[in-house]
């Protein structure tokens, strides 16, 4: 089965992981990032060496024009996975509206109109799958600060709300909850400091975790076993919400 799918954020870390996870021969892939050419040209060439045929687009996921836009050069995709989040530490305290707002903008309202443009599609040929990467913080209430827990649950929300309403269009809508997933991204917020012995000390199963942990289970759920499966939060935390 020949699937174009597009990946939100796909230059690094997660979004790199599941990119080079879901090419295979046959298969099409778009790669979405901002400002990160480079980067985005070596995933697109991981991909190529499986097989599938790569474009690569640029877009501002904080401007709707710029999201509608690229969903637009996207064509017809029969797999989306939104992947692309905006970090955000700032405490309440010194929480401003535009802080806020950008946040929201996009981890919720840009999955909301990739979601609604693409799908509209899918809805057409009567098949499509969207994946929404959310985040454990959900459960935990952090460590990261309050827009970004309450955009990631509003993720969630979307996703029970969209997996309702598209289902009998046959398109599925579930979601990814990493847990703490070592990335660069994780790297630059912690200034470099290891946090290793912390992280492992609230898991389960007494190891890093690193992107490649996801792949599996977008795969499954993107896939055409995956039929009955919608609406779920699957979590991948090595145990890290049940302690």
């Amino acid at each position: 089965m020949s699937r174009r799918i597009l990946v939100t954020g796909a230059r690094r870390g997660i979004g790199a992981a599941i990119a080079a996870g879901l090419a295979e021969p046959g298969g099409r892939l778009v790669l979405h990032h901002l400002d990160a050419p480079k980067e985005a040209l070596a995933v697109a060439r991981r991909c190529r060496e499986r097989g599938a045929a790569v474009e690569i687009l640029e877009a501002d996921l904080s401007d709707m024009a710029a999201v509608q836009r690229l969903a637009a050069a996207a064509g017809p995709i029969d797999v989306l996975v939104n992947n692309a989040a905006r970090a955000s530490n700032v405490a309440i305290e010194e929480l401003t509206p535009a802080e806020w707002q950008a946040t929201f903008a996009v981890n919720v309202t840009a999955p909301m109109l990739l979601s609604r443009a693409l799908g509209a599609g899918m809805a057409e040929r009567g098949w499509g799958r969207i994946v929404n990467i959310t985040s454990a913080t959900v459960r935990l209430g952090g460590p990261s600060g309050p827009s970004y827990v309450a955009s990631k649950a509003a993720l969630v929300g979307l996703t029970r709300s969209l997996a309702r309403t598209m289902g009998g269009a046959g398109i599925t809508v579930n979601a990814v909850s990493p847990g703490a997933i070592r990335t660069e991204s994780e790297a630059e917020l912690s200034g470099g400091r290891d946090q290793d012995a912390e992280i492992l000390a609230t898991q389960a199963i007494p190891r890093r975790l690193v992107p490649a942990d996801l792949v599996a289970v977008v795969r499954f759920l993107t896939g055409p076993d995956a039929g009955a499966t919608t609406g779920q939060v699957i979590e991948v935390g090595a145990g890290l919400v049940y302690r």
